[in-house]
């Protein structure tokens, strides 16, 4: 699958991709939908299509998430993206992506709106519909759902493309939830990759510690020692103080505090171009953490 094909923009499967893995029939949708494919939330949600469905993933991830506790089947860099701003949001509780519409429901709004309905390449079957993510937020003890599909700038005057998207828009206005159009080139770049930065470094700590507890301990002494006001240098300088006064091993103090950041016990602007070369200055401990520490 190539990146035009992974970014299909309006979260419509397939209609101008192939999947390798399996021909597309009725009998295949029906199989799809008893597996529950499209279904669940949580850790119990299993997206329309998967990476593994392809035969070429091409830009595709599998990403698990400690927030949802489950892989994601992200099928271009732009899910990607907008997955990392959505993962990183204290108010979004649940993401599922690869989103089944009702075939009878846009089925029905395409003839309503005169336009020719996909579908599966080399067959006669209507596509299933997808949208790219739906998303849970909570706000003050308040559930709201919210769709999102992911675009590039380059294909936004594709007619068909356009015809689409406003059956899927059509179709969550029925719904009464609010539908999003996310180009690429308006994603906060230097935030999306200050993201990636510091949601790596809180992969499993199996093997790495020095001793159980040992990250847990170096957190809460950073922390209480960033509580502190007026300290001068680089955010990596002063880890690599941080390192040589505790006798931690090299990069374990900025790990821990890129850790801290995702984890948002620990804030700055993640706008700014270079995080490691930011004045410690501009970080602050937050005042009531909302997730555990890595390690914890």
């Amino acid at each position: 699958m190539n990146s035009a094909d992974g970014e299909h923009a309006v979260g419509v499967v397939l209609e101008a991709a192939e999947m390798g893995k399996f021909k597309w029939s009725e009998n295949k949708i029906q199989q799809l939908e008893a597996e529950g494919r499209g279904k669940g939330t949580g850790v119990g949600y299993k997206p329309w299509v998967e990476v593994t469905d392809f035969s070429s993933q091409g830009k595709s991830r599998r990403i698990f998430s400690r927030k949802t506790g489950r892989v994601h089947h992200l099928l271009s860099d732009v899910e990607w993206q907008l997955f990392l701003l959505l993962e990183f949001s204290r108010n979004v509780i649940d993401i599922r992506e690869q989103y089944p519409l009702r075939r009878d429901e846009t089925l029905s709004l395409a003839a309503q709106r005169n336009i020719k309905h996909p579908i599966y390449p080399g067959t006669t079957v209507a596509t299933v519909m997808t949208c790219d993510f739906l998303v849970t937020f909570e706000r003050d003890g308040q559930k709201s759902l919210a769709a999102f599909s992911c675009k590039r700038s380059d294909g936004a005057e594709d007619a068909r493309k356009v015809e689409l998207l406003e059956i899927e828009r059509a179709y969550f206005d029925g719904l009464g939830i609010a539908h999003h159009l996310v180009f690429h080139s308006e994603l906060p770049t230097n935030k999306v990759s200050n993201l990636v930065w510091c949601r790596g470094a809180t992969i499993n700590n199996e093997g790495i510690e020095e001793y159980p507890d040992s990250f847990r301990e170096l957190s809460e002494r950073l922390v209480a020692e960033l509580r502190t006001p007026g300290r001068s240098g680089s955010f990596a300088e002063y880890c690599a103080n941080f390192e040589a006064r505790t006798g931690a091993p090299v990069g374990t103090g900025l790990r821990i505090a890129r850790a801290l950041l995702w984890e948002g016990r620990l804030l700055t602007d993640l706008h700014q171009r270079d995080l490691a070369a930011t004045p410690v200055a501009m970080f602050r401990v937050a005042q009531q953490p909302t997730l555990r520490v890595v390690g914890a």
